[in-house]
């Protein structure tokens, strides 16, 4: 029988940091660490049009006021979770959950951030911009056109490719933010952080019930 299944104890997140963004960035820079070339965000917003709707996005870096930023359509009631994995070997394994809860997304006009970021895109992610409207139905060989026209163009010069209007960043504002960690055999442990206040930056943290 696995070892792991056989097993049981109990997980604990110690050495809490007063700033949620602290724990953040330490298990963000492990993921990283351990390997992970991006980090991927599943983003859930809700849409007049069609209720609930989620959608992956990439977390793309925080901003002065530590709002997590991504490139995404406009909405600003939204939730936010990503799953993190530290540790190469199985039974030193860790699972981490991190939720953003009763959060708004806010649109960035910090021109400088937008063309970083647009720079930052790989080249399909700007001829995509510049041919698809998001939601739109669409003709897969019209776009084929499209498509080998404007790369034609780039290549040849002709076209730059600059950051289209429809290319917006957010960054997410959450209240509370929700930390859960499992180990292999262990029963998990979770800790959240409520905003106490904004203008002074100040959380409050507590362990909940996994």
């Amino acid at each position: 029988m696995n070892k792991m299944m056989n097993s049981s104890d109990i997980c604990k997140i110690h050495d809490l940091p007063s700033n949620p963004i602290e724990l953040f960035n330490t298990l963000t820079f492990n993921t990283k660490m351990a390997g992970a070339k991006y980090i991927p965000m599943n983003l859930a917003t809700v849409d007049s049009e069609f209720g609930v709707l989620n959608r992956t996005v990439v977390y793309r870096g925080l901003t002065d006021d530590s709002g997590i930023c991504f490139a995404t359509e406009q909405n600003p009631k939204s939730a936010l979770t990503m799953l993190l994995s530290i540790g190469l070997e199985d039974a030193k394994q860790e699972t981490w959950q991190i939720r953003l809860m009763n959060a708004c997304a806010v649109e960035l006009d910090d021109q400088a951030i937008l063309s970083k970021f647009w720079q930052e895109e790989p080249l399909f992610a700007k001829i995509r911009s510049h041919i698809v409207e998001c939601g739109k139905p669409t003709n897969h060989e019209e776009l084929v056109i499209k498509h080998n026209k404007l790369l034609a163009d780039y290549q040849s010069g002709q076209h730059a490719l600059e950051r289209t209007p429809s290319y917006t960043v957010f960054k997410i504002l959450p209240k509370i933010w929700d930390f859960y960690k499992s180990e292999p055999g262990k029963i998990a442990d979770r800790v959240q952080y409520k905003l106490r206040d904004y203008e002074l930056n100040e959380w409050t943290n507590y362990h909940v019930a996994a």
